[in-house]
């Protein structure tokens, strides 16, 4: 790196890249949806191997979804234990 890139960097205004309270939250929230969504898919495909005749597919789709809802339950019960 030369000298007049090394300026440049040093000249440059540093970014806050710490996140707001708010923002800290919603990353939480996202955090519990991926975690309720991939288990829920999960869980539903382990059962749709397991049950003999049923769609494979449709199996699918009511895990993704109940696992959304069940990681917006894990966040509400997370939150009211940490009083918010």
């Amino acid at each position: 790196m030369g000298k007049r890139a090394k300026k440049e960097i040093e000249a440059a205004p540093q970014q806050n890249d710490e996140m707001t309270p708010e923002d800290k939250r919603f990353a939480g929230t996202l955090n519990y949806l991926a975690r309720g969504i991939i288990l829920g898919g999960s869980l539903a495909v382990i059962a749709g191997w397991l049950i003999p005749g049923v769609d494979m597919g449709r199996m699918l789709g009511l895990g993704l979804l109940v696992g959304c809802l069940a990681g917006v339950t894990m966040k509400n019960i997370n939150d009211r234990k940490q009083g918010r």
